[in-house]
């Protein structure tokens, strides 16, 4: 283990680890948390499906037909979804929907998005491309260089400000 980096203080970066607020929380967002009150996880991961492969491999799509965002049980009532229910996940940078799991291993005050999400079944071409911008939550993640860690170039997926809410059904 590598308490000390001094790769990281050759390239003129503090060598030692250090805590610092990550750029869209309650604590360093308070005027945007009022508009998306919880926060998110991203890139949940789940067997059988292996970051974004599988999903067309019939069999294992049974086994895990839709993607899901765990939800307190609370939090889940107070914004009037149920178990099952397709809910829109909200940030700043766009939408997705995913089919709610209620479950008290999540903090009330957090919802966990499963990544990798595209749909074999609908159109390749372009605009659709297979539905990626549906589910996927790389649509809600952020690229821009606030997010990123300057000695490496990583961008954080996590954690972000959201809201959700049941999807609307048209009829």
């Amino acid at each position: 283990m590598e308490l000390y980096s001094t790769i990281l203080e050759k390239l003129g970066y503090d060598p030692l680890p250090s805590y610092e607020e990550p750029p869209e929380t309650p604590v360093s967002q308070p005027e945007l948390a009022k508009k998306y009150p919880f926060i998110l996880i991203t890139g949940a991961r789940f067997r059988p499906m292996h970051h974004s492969e599988h999903r067309q491999i019939r069999s294992l799509r049974k086994l895990h037909p839709h993607p899901i965002a765990e939800i307190n049980p609370d939090t889940a009532r107070q914004q009037g979804i149920g178990e099952g229910d397709w809910v829109v996940i909200e940030t700043p940078r766009g939408k997705i929907k995913q089919k709610a799991k209620l479950t008290s291993r999540i903090p009330s005050r957090m919802v966990e998005s499963q990544h990798g999400w595209w749909f074999p079944e609908e159109i390749g071409e372009d605009p659709l491309l297979f539905g990626v911008f549906e589910s996927n939550v790389n649509v809600l993640t952020p690229d821009s260089e606030e997010f990123c860690d300057l000695p490496t170039g990583a961008v954080t997926f996590g954690p972000l400000l959201c809201r959700i809410y049941p999807l609307k059904k048209f009829t």
